[in-house]
């Protein structure tokens, strides 16, 4: 037993039972507050909540950029060199132009931290796997590499817009979509590979057994891909032609990769749907199998 002055009346309480929220009692000090926090109380987060908030807000903001650039700017971000017809912005269009750019900026500061850190965990977790296949480790780390530079990209194409540096904004553009393929056909691969030592070791974790989890990975990476050559294509067709219609084609299928990047993230955040984020109390922040 140990006795505390608090509020000019000694206090006698169990030596470590109750602790400040900055800092532990120590015997003679006085305090002017009277909260005291239990010691084991941490919050618990199930990761597929924590997965659908980053999925929901993704789609949300970037559909709700597009649409008050139509609304708002709609002359200002479907304006082209060539001054032909056109009835979508594009994707740098419209983040550059505010209100828009407000809703974006906002979007990427409440998912960028969860993102890289889910990054880090998912590479700690993959990389810890005891599979003796050849190359997977190497292919664990460049993985890892892909998807930090499609994140750090996306931050940085986020903050300096088209209007701002254009050359910046379109080298980021350009590493970005580099690094979110790159990581998507790699996390097929590593996810593959992954499963089949699961499905002999680890099969009561139910981590890797939802079923056409890797069909579903394969197919958002191949129309991601698909939907950028095509858009790659209608943006020097209208680079060169200056027809009606075509950048708006090249605003399409740009949206069709967004929404399959967002698609596939989702995908990867499911596979670990059955853990839980613990933090606080003696948890000590860290994620945890349910």
């Amino acid at each position: 037993m140990a006795q505390y002055t608090k509020n000019g009346k000694t206090v006698t309480a169990d030596d470590g039972k109750y602790h400040h929220l900055h800092s532990e009692y120590q015997p003679g000090k006085s305090w002017d507050t009277d909260e005291f926090v239990a010691s084991n109380s941490p919050i618990t987060v199930p990761y597929k909540y924590a997965g659908l908030f980053l999925t929901y807000t993704m789609l949300v903001g970037f559909g709700l950029s597009i649409m008050l650039a139509i609304i708002f700017r709609f002359e200002e971000t479907t304006y082209t060199h060539c001054r032909v017809a056109n009835y979508f912005p594009s994707t740098s269009a419209a983040i550059a132009t505010t209100p828009s750019a407000y809703v974006w900026r906002l979007v990427i500061c409440l998912c960028s931290l969860p993102r890289l850190l889910f990054v880090l965990y998912c590479y700690h977790f993959y990389i810890n796997v005891s599979c003796q296949l050849r190359y997977y480790r190497g292919l664990c780390h460049l993985c890892f590499i892909a998807e930090m530079l499609e994140n750090l990209s996306l931050i940085g194409l986020s903050c300096i817009s088209s209007d701002d540096n254009y050359d910046i904004h379109e080298i980021l553009f350009i590493s970005f979509q580099v690094g979110a393929m790159l990581h998507m056909i790699l996390m097929c691969i590593v996810f593959k590979m992954a499963t089949t030592r699961y499905d002999d070791v680890r099969s009561d974790t139910g981590i890797f057994k939802r079923k056409g989890a890797l069909q579903r990975k394969m197919f958002f990476c191949v129309m991601n891909i698909l939907a950028f050559l095509i858009s790659i294509y209608f943006f020097f067709r209208h680079q060169n032609r200056c027809e009606p219609g075509v950048y708006s084609l090249f605003a399409i299928f740009e949206y069709l990769v967004v929404l399959t990047n967002v698609l596939f993230h989702e995908d990867t955040w499911k596979d670990f749907s059955n853990r839980c984020i613990i933090y606080g109390g003696r948890a000590h922040n860290k994620l945890m199998t349910e």
